[in-house]
């Protein structure tokens, strides 16, 4: 049970952590389409991993993570993330970090996730400072 709560609380920090600054950060169509794009592949995948986990989910996660991971609600939160405005950090060093973290999870198995192996890649553990405003 505990490996299916977890899965949906790291999408929840990677994807969605949003800032209390009120900066309107750097405006670049191209980065935020293809960053809306990788976070549909990411939410999609955990999307996958949550189908096989669903029975673990506690029943009061089971709205608010399924609310979280569809597709529109999933962009629509990353919209107002720092990394879509690129704030908190070098802008290239935040599409790096994005794009190599994006990467890394597309490789990773459900239980891979599960266990929490994205925490070992820096490129993602650079992405979420960035999304917590550190």
């Amino acid at each position: 049970m505990k490996n299916g709560v977890s899965i949906f609380l790291s999408i929840l920090v990677l994807v969605t952590t949003e800032s209390c600054k009120k900066d309107k950060g750097i405006m670049n169509l191209e980065w935020q389409n293809e960053s809306l794009s990788l976070t549909a592949e990411i939410c999609g995948k955990y999307r996958e991993c949550a189908d096989k986990e669903w029975k673990s989910i506690p029943e009061n996660l089971k709205k608010f993570t399924e609310g979280r991971l569809e597709e529109t609600q999933c962009q629509k939160r990353f919209r107002e993330s720092n990394a879509y405005k690129l704030i908190g950090a070098d802008p290239l060093a935040i599409q790096t970090a994005y794009k190599e973290c994006h990467k890394q999870i597309m490789l990773f198995s459900c239980k891979d996730l599960q266990e929490g192996k994205i925490e070992t890649i820096n490129a993602c553990v650079a992405f979420q400072k960035v999304q917590n405003g550190n």
